[in-house]
């Protein structure tokens, strides 16, 4: 078994499955170990999904390196010990599913790293958010062994015979004969380690504030206690005839996730269902990883009875069954949102869209990979394109850049945005290749939806459209006189622009909220997404949008996970830098996005290119709207007059710049859905 090494521990793990899937942390309980997992691990890796798989301190290989380190076992500092190796593995981004400890150390890591747990399937023990009270007496009764060790006589006893101790659990949580004891007897041998008594007394001594916590993990077991819900996609396991930990117990559970949640109950099994009924546990942990999460829905699963399963065994036609069964949700429909519904395809790389009021539909395409022929069209109703608002606009290539004057021509168009007073503004950073500016060419185009004429160019001057400037996304004050651009190139900023007189400047110009997380690492298709030379994207300012009453702008950097916001007073010309940096406003702690949309029910919309999917903001988090393959990389909103929102897949991870080799031209689409209401609203 491989070894990671951390600054406490040698840790012992498995990791497998496909490298380029979508990575599961896998926890075991007490008194267990890894192999725990060994039944459903075939079948999630059937699903497409890599699995790490370690053995907590204390268990197995996996041991101290320093003699003086607390033999501590707390939840919080489990969850450090994971962090600790997924950092090491240089894995940002994650699912977990925990049983026993494991799913409460699940639970810390969902309460530690929000913004990097996708989603959470918690087993057979119920979560600690908002702290343990004291149980009823009949939970007391079930918990016998808790209040034993915290004794010197328990203790000594756990220490005069460990394997007798954690028999006699196996054999009362579970129904009589569940497992076999040549099974036992090969998961005890992670019990004989000089430190499985220490860890295991000092686990349960210090949830009852018997002992303390580890020092170091102090302030994530603080955190669990004043943390009451959770918002990310979860599931809870839980077996029908636990002997420890009834459904009695697990009667709260659904009010501490407030996400998309499905408590899942498995008749005839009890606290070991991962053991008991692998293909059960396989199967809802799929569509929990792989599915829609507003598909998620409370089950009582009778279809797989202990009776008719034996434990460790998955066979080749169950693996087919629950791999189809996870293609088929993969693409399900959303509750509460319709589903997605291709409008268009394009040969060449789209990034902006924009719907008028009229239904008019509209796409541009930047020159990022390729020379694209055409660089703003009209989508016409039978999908056909046409350039917009004539080919002469539309003729720029840059074999012939020596040859045209780049203030009369689109170079490399990045947004077009409706203002909502009959024009459609064209935003052309004028940087071919996202790389350098051509002097004179970024510009903001003005054009009305009536006579389809350009009728006003402002052009962004090299003192605000600086070297290394890339003018990604516009949003418009209700009244039409102000527009607001993110930078997402090597210095970020809000650029305000006066779109009357044309004059502008920089805003929160290298101010935090508005630069790259270095934190960050942006993740496709399960890994972090990097050039040859090993560069991951890094974009600041990025995604834009702005209250419906106008008064509050916010803003994210793509490689970030923080929004932000700021009145948008703030940003008129001669208020201080100082000003505006105190009233920048952290709205909520996301993940890597690229579009933002302000609908007109008042809805904030996130894309979200990790998983191609849709987030929305409710209150202080964000809530998943869908998920769909096919949304390889959500870039950019708009909404129509019905309230349909439209949204482009770009495909930036399959371009040339990730993957050499691929064609300079990618097939991209436009998608839209309809909105459902959001929970809180």
């Amino acid at each position: 078994m491989p070894i990671i090494t951390t600054d406490t521990l040698a840790i012992a793990y498995t990791d497998t499955g496909p490298r380029a899937g979508q990575p599961v942390l896998l926890i075991h309980g007490w008194p267990d170990d890894g192999s725990t997992w060994d039944a459903v691990l075939p079948m999630l890796h059937a699903a497409g999904l890599r699995t790490i798989v370690p053995t907590l301190r204390g268990f197995g290989e996996t041991r101290f390196l320093a003699a003086e380190t607390p033999r501590t076992g707390n939840s919080a500092v489990l969850a450090m010990d994971m962090i600790a190796l997924m950092d090491a593995l240089g894995i940002e981004r994650f699912m977990i599913a925990g049983h026993d400890w494991g799913s409460n150390t699940a639970e810390a890591l969902a309460v530690g790293w929000p913004d990097r747990v996708a989603r959470l399937a918690m087993l057979a023990t119920p979560p600690r958010l908002g702290g343990m009270p004291t149980p009823p007496f009949a939970q007391a009764q079930r918990q016998w062994y808790h209040w034993f060790m915290a004794t010197a006589r328990g203790a000594q006893s756990v220490r005069d015979d460990r394997k007798g101790f954690a028999h006699i659990h196996w054999e009362n949580w579970s129904p009589r004969g569940w497992f076999d004891e040549a099974t036992f007897q090969r998961v005890a041998r992670s019990f004989d380690t000089p430190d499985w008594v220490d860890v295991t007394l000092h686990s349960y001594r210090a949830r009852w504030d018997e002992a303390e916590p580890d020092p170091r993990s102090q302030w994530l077991e603080d955190k669990v206690k004043a943390t009451e819900t959770l918002a990310l996609p979860a599931i809870y396991i839980q077996g029908a005839v636990d002997g420890v930990n009834p459904p009695s117990a697990s009667k709260a559970v659904p009010s501490k996730f407030v996400g998309p949640f499905a408590f899942v109950e498995l008749s005839g099994v009890g606290h070991f269902p991962q053991r008991e009924n692998p293909r059960a546990v396989a199967r809802h942990l799929i569509q929990l990883f792989t599915g829609t999460p507003a598909d998620l829905s409370d089950t009582v699963d009778r279809s797989l009875l202990m009776s008719k399963t034996k434990p460790f065994l998955a066979g080749a036609a169950a693996i087919a069954v629950i791999a189809a069964a996870a293609i088929g949700v993969a693409q399900a429909r959303p509750r509460g949102a319709s589903a997605l519904t291709q409008v268009a395809q394009f040969d060449h790389q789209a990034t902006g869209v924009a719907v008028t009021a009229d239904g008019r539909r509209f796409v541009n395409f930047p020159r990022w990979t390729d020379d694209a022929p055409i660089s703003v069209a009209e989508v016409m109703k039978d999908g056909s394109l046409k350039a917009y608002p004539d080919a002469k606009w539309n003729s720029w290539r840059n074999a012939n850049s020596n040859e045209m004057p780049v203030g009369d021509y689109f170079v490399c168009v990045q947004s077009i945005v409706p203002d909502g007073h009959g024009n459609l503004w064209v935003l052309d950073p004028g940087a071919p290749g996202n790389e350098k500016i051509l002097e004179g060419a970024p510009k903001l185009v003005k054009i009305d939806l009536a006579t389809n004429r350009v009728t006003k160019v402002i052009k962004v001057p090299l003192d605000v459209a600086l070297q290394g400037t890339y003018l990604n996304d516009i949003r418009f004050s209700p009244d039409g006189r102000t527009g607001y651009i993110t930078d997402s190139g090597t210095r970020g900023a809000i650029i305000v622009i006066d779109l009357e007189t044309g004059k502008g400047f920089r805003a929160l110009d290298g101010h935090g909220s508005t630069q790259i997380d270095k934190s960050v690492t942006v993740m496709t298709d399960g890994k972090p997404l990097v050039r040859p030379d090993n560069r991951q994207p890094a974009f600041a300012a990025d995604g834009i949008a702005i209250s419906n009453d106008g008064k509050t702008l916010y803003y994210q950097a793509l490689t970030g996970k923080t929004l932000y916001a700021i009145d948008t007073a703030l940003l008129r010309d001669g208020v201080s830098e100082t000003d505006r940096a105190a009233g920048v406003k952290t709205v909520a702690q996301t993940h890597v996005a690229d579009g933002l949309w302000m609908s007109k029910a008042g809805v904030l919309y996130i894309s979200s290119p990790t998983d191609n999917g849709i987030t929305r903001l409710v209150g202080d988090h964000v809530e998943p709207v869908l998920t769909d393959p096919r949304l390889r990389w959500p870039d950019t909103f708009s909404e129509g007059a019905d309230g349909r929102i439209y949204v482009t897949a770009s495909h930036i991870q399959d371009t040339s710049w990730f993957k050499p080799g691929a064609p300079a031209s990618l097939r991209t689409e436009l998608f839209s859905f309809v909105p459902g209401a959001a929970k809180g609203k």
